[in-house]
């Protein structure tokens, strides 16, 4: 009786030396590192949800809510173009009151997209708010018009107040915001922002906002 036996295949070969090289990768990596990323993973979707409740409430109240003045999470009454402060978390009934850090998220809200929306058309834009990519030239912005398409901005302040320039210019209450990718010991700022098409293009689809006409 003949006994056949089967070696592994080239790729199944190959297919094994990748899960064992991503395994081993795994276990040298260290732990401080894996906790790190894990606590950038839990702040990004934070902020994502973050943002689409800033929609949800928009949609619910015909506005934004303006910044907290204090961790307590409560709205302040009325807001202007230089105010930034923390975000209204209970206004908003949310629990979601601080990064992975344990640092409170900070928020910044165009002053038009704060009041009821009673405009037949988008309003225009005030306070003139700016992203800037942390590699980009300081001039390139990623709203360049008269008009800005930002109407509110969230963001996490990171694991680390650094003093580098790009961080210093998210602490300096000016209308220009830096978002970038997570370096550490250099740049640890998680930002997102609120354009104003999709905040208009969510209010027409909830039937909260008629659509301008052709």
């Amino acid at each position: 009786m003949k006994h056949i036996l089967h070696g592994f295949t080239l790729i199944e070969m190959a297919v094994v030396l990748v899960i064992l090289a991503f395994l081993l990768g795994t276990l040298l990596m260290p732990m401080s590192v894996q906790m790190t990323q894990q606590k950038i993973r839990n702040t990004q979707q934070r902020l994502a949800e973050l943002k689409e409740t800033l929609i949800g409430f928009a949609i619910d109240q015909g506005r934004l809510p303006c910044p907290a003045s204090t961790t307590n999470g409560l709205e302040t009454t009325g807001c202007d173009d230089n105010t930034e402060g923390y975000f209204p978390w209970r206004t908003l009934s949310l629990n979601i009151k601080q990064d992975a850090w344990g640092h409170p998220f900070r928020y910044r809200v165009d002053t038009p997209y704060s009041k009821s929306f009673d405009f037949p058309n988008s309003p225009d834009t005030s306070s003139q708010l700016r992203i800037r990519d942390r590699h980009d030239p300081p001039n390139n912005l990623i709203n360049e018009s008269l008009n800005s398409n930002v109407v509110a901005i969230i963001f996490s302040q990171g694991q680390h107040e650094l003093s580098s320039i790009h961080e210093e210019e998210n602490r300096d209450a000016d209308n220009i915001y830096i978002q970038g990718e997570y370096v550490e010991n250099q740049f640890d700022d998680f930002l997102i922002w609120l354009p104003k098409t999709i905040l208009i293009n969510r209010l027409v689809a909830a039937g909260k906002w008629q659509a301008p006409s052709p």
